[in-house]
């Protein structure tokens, strides 16, 4: 009996000291610091957070958003936490048009996240809850989890597309201005400590270090968005009445170089991202082309600078003649010119008359007006992919390249080179840096460069003029009401397989603007292997006049302008009491200057003020006749007044004194 209970006492004091030692392992887990338990409890319950900010919105020049975002719902996995793996495989190839293999292989895998599809439809959503893997509140089955994630979308689809670009899945930029400032509009993604909840869905996180995120920057184009849908309506119709594999239209402001409207064919839906990298390029920066007649404006202009006059002629040789044992001849076989101006050589588009004035110009003069004009280089507006062009190194030039060149032939340029080229006549002959950014603080200003002088200007105007006029190559691009000046071109391509040119192949563009209007506007227009008629004059000047439709009626332009002509002729017949007052702007962009040094009364840029208006040094105008001092400001953003006849005796401000951008010039004049 006695052992009996000594052997009870001793089971007794065991099981206590078993007991005892239970409790003080449970009080020193519980109690005492353990790292490692400590750090096993944060890995469950502790995780880190990636806190995307939203993407900058990429807006029009009035605000008009291009591209936004939305909340979307995408679909994970916890391939752990699902019991039927086949059964869901199976109900969410149903769903989402996934097949069944693909979701087998992802719920299958070895991790807690998986990705099943990103940016889930609406369609997809209903579909869940009619298969019953999501009830009334939203709520997933076990093993699936619905995220709540920002999708970018371009409201308008295929407006302004090329400019624009697109994003990938991850709304990283991966085209046109969306790459262009992925890294300003993505904003900084930032990481935070958050607690998760049994079933591993964050409760809360560190609302401090969340504050901190930074949404990505607003892009503010030049672009307007009501003339845009208005140009990519023109081009597209013209692109299908000539049976056309392309084309493209830039629209752009010749006194500053913003970039209204440009749309190129075949556009595409940055939405749908299924679409071929061939058809998401811009076409207007990134691919280059031989521009053939449209090239006659600058050689005139090289010409010009360097002593001649439109009136002035070369013999036409009646169609055709040899160049280093090369047959140059006309684009139609009845063209038989013999003697030609070099007005006329740019109203009918001689090409013989064009090889003929650049031979006599000479390589090293148009070379260097060339490469004043901006071609071989870039145009530096920053958009990814935009390519240089290409002319020929100058010492590698022979008499018939120089001939070629002269005609169009044996360079490469871009749709945006040859539209800031135009703009420098329309200018007066400032350069102008071409932009499609609005933002302020996104826009690199550099200060103006004048490359050709007001009167070699004037002239290639007067010539271009006359290629809309009866007799000229261009007067389907006339719009009734309106003063038109441009230049048609039709360039043969080259033909890859043989690397000939193509007898088949065109592109045919129009290049020009309306004169005499308040607000200077030069449109390029192309379109890109028409079939059956593919001449300019047939093709591209139409497209011209049917944009700058759009253009006078968005602007407003009525028909009736104060022209420089009218203003002049009008100076000139003033009386004590009249008074004249012209207001328009000049550019603001740099080139290296080939141009005569500056004249008397000509105008020298001395810096900008802290708005951003640029300051001039007033020149002196006294002794020049109102005509003459009009034409040594114009051009510019000044308002002048004109009082009286003769020549000019006083001037406000004085000469050497400073003159900003808006200020009013006033000058008195005597017989």
């Amino acid at each position: 009996m006695e052992r009996s209970h000594a052997r009870l006492s001793s089971v007794m004091v065991i099981c206590v000291c078993l007991a005892g030692a239970v409790v003080a392992r449970a009080a020193f887990i519980q109690i005492i610091n353990n790292p490692r338990l400590e750090q096993m409890a944060r890995r469950q319950f502790q995780s880190k957070m990636l806190i995307r900010p939203s993407r900058g919105q990429i807006l029009d020049r009035n605000g008009e958003p291009l591209a936004i975002n939305v909340e979307t719902s995408s679909l994970a996995a916890d391939p752990e936490k699902v019991e039927d793996k086949r059964l869901l495989a199976h109900l969410l190839a149903k769903s989402t048009e996934i097949p069944y293999a693909t979701l087998a292989k992802r719920l299958g895998e070895k991790r807690e996240f998986v990705w099943i599809k990103r940016h889930l439809s609406e369609h997809e959503l209903a579909h869940f809850k009619r298969l019953r893997l999501m009830d009334a509140d939203g709520t997933m089955v076990s093993g699936l989890l619905l995220v709540k994630e920002s999708q970018r979308v371009y409201p308008h689809g295929e407006l302004a597309a090329h400019v624009l670009g697109d994003v990938n899945i991850d709304s990283e930029g991966t085209e046109g201005t969306e790459l262009w400032f992925n890294d300003r509009m993505r904003g900084k993604v930032i990481s935070v400590n958050a607690i998760k909840d049994a079933l591993g869905r964050p409760t809360f996180m560190d609302a401090v270090a969340a504050n901190r995120v930074e949404d990505g920057e607003k892009v503010l184009l030049t672009l307007d968005a009501s003339l845009q849908f208005a140009v990519e309506q023109s081009l597209r119709d013209a692109v299908h009445k000539a049976n056309a594999k392309g084309g493209s239209v830039i629209v752009m402001n010749a006194s500053n170089g913003e970039i209204l409207a440009m749309a190129n064919q075949p556009a595409f839906n940055p939405n749908d991202h299924g679409v071929p990298i061939d058809r998401r390029r811009n076409r207007a920066l990134t691919d280059g082309y031989e521009p053939g007649s449209t090239m006659k404006a600058v050689l005139a202009a090289t010409a010009l600078t360097h002593g001649w006059k439109l009136t002035d002629q070369v013999w036409g040789e009646r169609g055709h003649f040899l160049v280093q044992g090369k047959k140059i001849s006309e684009a139609e076989a009845h063209e038989k010119f013999e003697w030609i101006s070099l007005k006329k050589i740019i109203q009918v588009s001689s090409n013989v008359g064009a090889a003929k004035v650049a031979l006599k110009v000479g390589a090293d003069h148009y070379s260097a007006m060339l490469k004043a004009f901006g071609f071989g280089a870039k145009t530096d507006t920053g958009f990814p992919g935009e390519i240089s062009g290409r002319v020929p190194p100058r010492k590698s030039w022979q008499p018939l390249t120089l001939a070629n060149i002269g005609f169009g032939q044996g360079v490469l340029v871009t749709p945006i080179q040859m539209a800031r080229a135009y703009a420098t006549f329309i200018n007066g002959g400032w350069f102008v840096q071409p932009t499609l950014l609005k933002n302020s603080t996104f826009v690199k200003e550099d200060k103006p460069k004048r490359i050709i002088s007001q009167a070699v200007a004037d002239q290639v105007l007067a010539a271009l003029e006359a290629v809309t006029s009866e007799g000229g190559t261009g007067t389907k691009a006339r719009l009734e009401g309106y003063r038109v000046a441009g230049k048609t071109g039709t360039a043969q391509e080259v033909d890859p397989s043989t690397g000939a040119y193509s007898r088949s192949h065109y592109v045919a563009s129009f290049i020009g603007f309306p004169l005499g209007v308040e607000q200077k506007i030069v449109i390029f227009t192309s379109v890109d292997e028409p079939h059956g008629v593919y001449y300019a004059s047939e093709t591209a000047a139409p497209l011209f006049r049917e944009v700058l439709n759009a253009v006078v009626n968005r602007f407003s332009i009525p028909t009736q302008r104060l022209d420089a002509s009218s203003a002049l002729a009008a100076a000139t017949k003033s009386t004590t009491r009249d008074q004249i007052r012209l207001v328009s702007a000049h550019p603001v962009s740099a080139a290296t200057s080939i141009a005569p040094a500056a004249a008397p009364g000509e105008l020298h840029w001395i810096g900008t003020t802290p708005a951003g208006a640029y300051v001039w040094k007033m020149p002196t105008l006294r002794g020049l006749t109102p005509r003459e001092a009009l034409r040594a400001l114009q051009g510019h953003h000044f308002e002048l007044e004109i009082h009286g006849s003769g020549v000019i005796r006083t001037q406000v401000p004085e000469e050497g004194g400073t003159l900003t951008d808006g200020e009013t010039v006033k000058l008195v004049a005597e017989e």
